[in-house]
C-alpha cells in the first residue's frame, strides 16, 4: 500500500482509521519541560525537544481536537480547535464544540487567517510520527511560528498512561490544578481500572488478542506496541498477536480478507468505528465469520479515538475487563 493511502488510514472519518499512539513522560506527574505555576516567563519543552516560551502563561490556546479533549479534562479550555469536525463523537471528548472556533475541519484543511484572527498564545497538537504536528499541513508549520509557539506531544510507541502524564505536565504549566478532586479522582479510577484489568488477564493465561480494523478491500491487523492505548494494555498483560508490519509503516499488517485467519486469536478487539466488517456484514466476509473468536462470541468493540484522559480510559478499561474475564481460549 502506498504511503499516501496508509496515511489516509491514520486519519479519522468514514472508513479511514485514526491512530492513537503514545510517548512522553511518566504516568501523571510533572514531566521534564513544564514551567512553574504563577506569573512571569512561561516555557515548556515539548517532545520534539523544542522549547515554547511566552512572556506570560498562555491563555488563548488552539489545539488539535484530540489534544483539546485531553486539555479540557484538565480544566484548560482552548479557544480554537482543528481536526475532524464530523468525526467520531468519542474523539471530541467533553469539548463543547459550539464554544470553540474551528481552524480546520478535516485532514489537509488549516486556515492560517482564522488562526491569526484568534490571536493565539499557543498551538498544541499530538504527533503520530517524528516531529510532525498532527493535522497541521507541512506548508502551514512555518506560517504558525510567527503567530505563536507550538507544543507537540508525541503519541507513538509509548503507552497512553505516559501520554496522559505529558499532557498533565503541560496542563499544569498552563494553570490547571492537578490536585483538584476531579483530577485526582480520575487518576485514582484509572489506576484502579488498570489494576483490575491486569488481574483479569493474569487469570486468563494464554488468551491471545488481535486488534483489527478494516476497509472494503483489506483487513488491518494492529501492531500493539505502536498504538498508545494498545501498548498500555500490553503492559498490563494483554497478550496481543504480533503482526508482521513493515518497519517503515509499523502500525498495521495489511491482509486480504481471505487471510483473516492468518494468526490464531481467542479474542477479536475490533475497531468500533467500522464494526460492520466484524459484526453485521459477516455473510460478505465469511473468513471473519469462521474465526474461532467470532464463533465463540469473543469479539469486542474498541474505539482507538478515545481521548488520552484518565476518565475516558477508565470506562474503556472497565468494560474490557468485564468481557475478558468471561472469555476462554478457543483458537
Amino acid at each position: 500500500m502506498s504511503g499516501v493511502s496508509r496515511r489516509r488510514l491514520l486519519i479519522g472519518g468514514g472508513a479511514a482509521l485514526f491512530v492513537l499512539a503514545g510517548c512522553g513522560g511518566d504516568g501523571g506527574g510533572e514531566a521534564p519541560g513544564s514551567a512553574a505555576s504563577g506569573g512571569g516567563l512561561w516555557e515548556f519543552t515539548d517532545d520534539r525537544g523544542k522549547k515554547a516560551t511566552r512572556d506570560s502563561r498562555p491563555t488563548k490556546i488552539v489545539a488539535q481536537l484530540s489534544a483539546a479533549a485531553t486539555l479540557w479534562d484538565f480544566g484548560i479550555r482552548p479557544v480554537g480547535v482543528f481536526g475532524e469536525a464530523k468525526g467520531n463523537d468519542v474523539l471530541k471528548g467533553n469539548v463543547e464544540v459550539n464554544a470553540v472556533q474551528w481552524v480546520g475541519q478535516t485532514w489537509g484543511e488549516f486556515n492560517i487567517e482564522k488562526l491569526a484572527s484568534l490571536a493565539p498564545d499557543l498551538l498544541v497538537a499530538p504527533m503520530q510520527s517524528k516531529d510532525q504536528l498532527w493535522y497541521v499541513p507541512e506548508d502551514a508549520v512555518g506560517k504558525i511560528e510567527p503567530l505563536c509557539p507550538s507544543v507537540g506531544i508525541n503519541q507513538f510507541e509509548v503507552p497512553v498512561d505516559q501520554v496522559i502524564g505529558r499532557f498533565a505536565a503541560l496542563a499544569g504549566s498552563l494553570g490547571a490544578d492537578l490536585n483538584a478532586s476531579a483530577v485526582t479522582s480520575a487518576k485514582a479510577d484509572f489506576d484502579a481500572a488498570g489494576k483490575a484489568l491486569a488481574e483479569a488477564v493474569t487469570a486468563k493465561p494464554g488468551l491471545r488478542v488481535a486488534f483489527v480494523s478494516g476497509t472494503k478491500e483489506n483487513l488491518y491487523l494492529g501492531n500493539a506496541k505502536i498504538f498508545s492505548d494498545l501498548a498500555f494494555l500490553q503492559n498490563l498483560g494483554v497478550n496481543f498477536v504480533q503482526p508482521a508490519a513493515p518497519a517503515d509503516e509499523p502500525h498495521w499488517e495489511v491482509l486480504s480478507w481471505e487471510q483473516a485467519g492468518k494468526y490464531p486469536a481467542d479474542v477479536l478487539l475490533y475497531d468500533s468505528r467500522n464494526a460492520s466488517y466484524f459484526t453485521t456484514d459477516l455473510a460478505r466476509y465469511p473468513t471473519v465469520a469462521n474465526l474461532p473468536a467470532v464463533k465463540a462470541n469473543q469479539a469486542v468493540a474498541w474505539n482507538p479515538e478515545t481521548p488520552s484522559t484518565w476518565a475516558a480510559f477508565s470506562a474503556a478499561l472497565r468494560d474490557l475487563t468485564g468481557k475478558l474475564s468471561a472469555f476462554k481460549t478457543v483458537a
